[in-house]
């Protein structure tokens, strides 16, 4: 599904105008079936952690080293204070996004044109090892929200069905949680976006003929300018837009993936 409308908000006898563009796209791939005697193909990634082709899954499901929970969902501790890791994979969830949308404004008054575009991903998963480094040893203001001096108990139960009473380090807290399962890493990849803003500035024709110019115009750009991962540890600052696989049907994987850049840059236009 690929929704889009113009509109104009505003149009003043002054010449101020405010033109905007909105957009929502939804697009959903339903695995069927599979040949005989198979249950599921392995598309991307790696037996133990990678996209899956399952009968009335998305296409693409990420299955991986799950917790161990209960029969009323509570994750499992083990005696050391780490959580049980499940027996064999698990779905993770779906990498792919709920939708997308966008909205695309284009303001003018008196030869300034300012553009500015904002994106927005709903849901779909990604396994983040990038988070995984950095809140594991420690090295986000996300860890600082915590008494580093105090012992922390992790949330679930014990195997008997008790709440989980085991007291660890704050080290052994976020280095056992989020380096033994996938499925401690993985996170709700919905983001928020400032893909591109720019401010153009165009001389008067008069201003600009008297310069032997037919027209001039000077416009600075930025791309990548802000975004906000909402799910994500905030201070880790993470771009979902990030992918560490390269070309082809695998989605949902960060292995340390270097940052994104945001470019600002200017242009000038001269018109002879």
């Amino acid at each position: 599904v690929d929704l889009q409308a113009t509109i104009t908000p505003v149009r003043t006898t002054s010449g101020l105008t405010w033109d905007a563009i909105v957009n929502f796209g939804r697009y959903e791939s339903i695995v069927q079936e599979l040949s005989a005697g198979l249950d599921e193909v392995l598309i991307g990634g790696f037996t133990n952690l990678g996209n899956f082709a399952i009968p009335g899954q998305p296409f693409g499901i990420i299955k991986g080293l799950g917790i161990k929970r209960d029969d009323n969902g509570n994750k499992i501790v083990t005696p050391n204070g780490r959580y049980l890791e499940a027996g064999e994979n698990v779905v993770l969830g779906d990498p792919n996004p709920a939708f997308t949308s966008s909205l695309i404004n284009s303001i003018s008054y008196k030869g300034f044109n300012l553009s500015f575009m904002f994106e927005y991903r709903h849901k779909g998963v990604i396994i983040s090892n990038t988070v995984k480094g950095v809140l594991a040893r420690g090295l986000s203001k996300d860890t600082d929200q915590l008494d580093r001096e105090l012992s922390l108990i992790l949330p679930g139960v014990q195997a008997d069905g008790t709440p989980n009473n085991v007291q660890v380090t704050a080290a052994n807290y976020f280095f056992d949680n989020y380096f033994f399962t996938d499925e401690a890493i993985t996170f709700d990849a919905s983001t928020i976006r400032l893909r591109e803003i720019s401010l153009a500035y165009s001389l008067p024709k008069s201003i600009a003929e008297k310069m032997r110019f037919k027209a001039a115009s000077l416009t600075l750009t930025a791309s990548n300018f802000w975004f906000r991962a909402l799910n994500m540890p905030r201070y880790v600052n993470f771009d979902t837009d990030v992918l560490s696989t390269g070309v082809g049907n695998t989605l949902g994987f960060d292995y340390l993936t270097g940052p994104s850049a945001r470019r600002i840059g200017g242009t000038l236009n001269l018109t002879f």
